[in-house]
Parts: C-alpha cells; structure tokens; sequence
C-alpha cells in the first residue's frame, strides 16, 4: 500500500502513531510525505531519522526549503525548532535527503484508478504537462533555485491565485480569499489527482480532483493519511496539550 501522510513539522511521536493506526510494514507498504517534514514541532531529528528508516519518500515542503537555506546561511535564521537537527552527527545526511527530494511526484495509477500526482502546496493554473512541469523544475542545480525560481516557490507555497496563476500571501480559509484570487485548486482542471499538503487552516478536504491532507497536527489537530490503493483516509489525534 502507498500512503501519503500531511505536513509533519516534526511530530514524530503522532508520526509512530499513526504508522500503527495503519498497521504499516515496511517490507509491504511506501510511506510519501507531502512536505514540510520538519519545523515548528517538538522533533525534528526524530522525525527525518523515522521517515529515513521508512524509505525517505515524498515532495520538498517550504519548510525544507528553509531548512537548507537557513543551515547554508542564504536565509537569516527566524524563530525554528532546528537546533537540534543541525547540531546532530547525522545532519548532513539528513538534510542531504531533504534537498534530493523533489517538487512534485508521481504516483501512477492502480487497479484502474487515475493517476496520482503528490505536491506540497499546489500546481499552477496553466500547467497542461505535469509530467513535464515536474521534470522543469528538477532541473534545479543549487538551494539559491529555491529563492529565484518562482515556480519552484508557487509548488511550495501557493494557497490562493489567479487564473495567471499571480499569488498572494492569504492562508486563512479557501471561501475567503480576497477577489480576484481563488484556492489554486479552483483552476485545476487535469485529470490526475492531486495531493497536498500546505494549508492548515484549510485542514482535510477531499475536492473532485484534488485531496488536502495538512490538518495542522503541530497546532494540536490530528495528523492525516490517505492510502492510494484503498482511498483510505486515516487520522490520529495530535499529542499537543
């Protein structure tokens, strides 16, 4: 089974939680992360090492972004949980799986199914070629392409557009973004399915072609999943008092 888990930020002991709500086997089944595996949350460390051990599958998040820009210096340091995580003796292997992750990917379809593409915030609204919108912004060299490339920022921090697929920085809920932005997901018109993550407030949704799978588990929502072959949504309660 292929199960896709939303924004983690961290949560590592909502993530063992959630790894036995589903009865995970690594020698079965993939676990896909949407993004944003790290940061705001208690752990870090213990999150990438569990999700290594698993695999290491799934999309770069904004807060990976950061991660690697802010360890570099490219980025000043804001308030974050990543002490920790820079300061242990695997760090460089860790966040050397951080940046290999890539921007988009795909899941193809089973059994009959459509296919399945995984980004953390969302697509731009004239992409027609996923396929080779994916393989365009792979072609990324340096973290530096994360700061100059405004698609590489649109896949990791889009929530509200324009049909031109122009942004703002709205994060609250999708009905409310200011005219005449929309949810990116109002101009996706592809046949596959996308999966996110990105938008806490937002939460779990299931739209006609798109799935929302960042519940805000790191501010005390539950932490989602949402399994390929089944169509399975599972959640576990977050650990924050």
């Amino acid at each position: 089974m292929r199960w896709i888990v939303g924004d983690l930020q961290g949560c590592a002991r909502e993530l063992e939680d959630l790894l036995r709500a589903i009865h995970f086997d690594a020698g079965r089944d993939q676990l896909w992360a949407a993004g944003d595996l790290v940061n705001r949350g208690p752990d870090s460390l213990a999150t990438l090492r569990l999700w290594r051990e698993l695999g290491g599958l799934g999309v770069i998040g904004n807060h990976e972004v950061y991660t690697l820009c802010a360890r570099s210096g490219r980025w000043p340091r804001k308030h974050d949980t990543l002490d920790e995580l820079y300061a242990a003796p695997d760090a460089e292997e860790l966040l050397a799986s951080l940046r290999a992750l890539p921007a988009m990917a795909l899941l193809p379809a089973a059994d009959g199914a459509r296919d399945v593409w995984l980004v953390h915030a969302g697509v731009h609204p004239q992409w027609r070629d996923l396929g080779e919108a994916a393989a365009r912004l792979d072609a990324r060299e340096h973290d530096d392409d994360w700061l100059t490339s405004d698609e590489l920022s649109f896949v990791t921090r889009v929530r509200c557009c324009t049909a031109t697929g122009e942004r703002n920085r709205f994060d609250r809920l999708p009905e409310d973004c200011p005219p005449p932005f929309q949810a990116w997901d109002a101009f996706y018109d592809g046949d596959a399915i996308i999966v996110h993550g990105h938008w806490a407030r937002r939460g779990h949704y299931r739209g006609a072609k798109t799935i929302g799978l960042d519940s805000g588990c790191v501010y005390g929502g539950p932490l989602t999943a949402w399994c390929v072959e089944e169509d399975r949504v599972v959640q576990v309660p977050s650990r924050k008092s």
